[in-house]
């Protein structure tokens, strides 16, 4: 009897534990529910591997753990893909602004011109641009403020993507990509944190009107 009361109270600790993790992360999220998600497909993921015990049959549990998870892998792209599917773009890119950046974010282009039209198209410092300097803080959020107890899982070692994504004239994070990745489920991780975040408390501004534009994003994390 106490050993049950005892890993109750270890299970409902540890519950607790991930709550407040996605709580203090979710301060600063307007679609905090996505991180929710995310941990419960790794948790169905766990639970179902948890089953089979490698000792006893090397060979099946090798087989059920592909099979669950590519269950999870299935399940995260699902969750990302009815995301990136519901998203309407607002706004339109000026074809005759080309915005530089000097730190933060890198800024895309992905209005195709002729050459002599794109040389003609007016540069202008991204430092011009009203409420740029949320850009900065944006890239701190994805680094230095990344969920990494959604890796808690993950073997030690170097894990990184890049994120391509638009801000439109509403601010919002939209059409988020992930490529140059070096693990499936951190890059999917990495592009719902974004749409987690949501996107800048305030519009891009230049001249008055809000602004819409690419940008990318390289993530690096390093677990030991």
């Amino acid at each position: 009897m106490n050993h049950r009361f005892l890993f109750l109270v270890i299970a409902l600790t540890i519950s607790c534990i991930s709550v407040q993790k996605i709580n203090a992360q979710g301060r600063n999220l307007l679609n905090r529910n996505i991180l929710v998600k995310i941990k419960d497909i790794q948790k169905c993921f766990s639970d179902s591997i948890k089953r089979y015990d490698y000792k006893k049959d090397e060979a099946l549990y090798a087989q059920k753990y592909k099979l669950f998870y590519g269950e999870k892998l299935k399940n995260l792209k699902d969750l990302y893909q009815s995301i990136y599917d519901k998203e309407v773009i607002i706004g339109k890119i000026d074809p005759n602004l080309s915005f530089k950046a000097t730190n933060g974010l890198q800024i895309e282009s992905k209005v195709n011109v002729p050459q002599a039209e794109a040389e003609k198209k007016k540069s202008i410092d991204i430092a011009e641009v009203e409420n740029y300097q949320q850009l900065a803080e944006l890239k701190k959020q994805l680094t230095v403020n990344f969920p990494v107890y959604l890796m808690e899982d993950f073997p030690g070692g170097i894990y990184r993507c890049k994120l391509n994504f638009t801000i439109d004239v509403d601010g919002k994070f939209k059409k988020v990509r992930y490529s140059e990745s070096s693990d499936t489920e951190f890059s999917i991780i990495s592009g719902l944190f974004l749409y987690a975040i949501g996107g800048l408390e305030k519009p891009l501004i230049y001249k008055g009107k809000p602004i819409m534009q690419t940008f990318a994003q390289p993530i690096v994390l390093t677990f030991e």
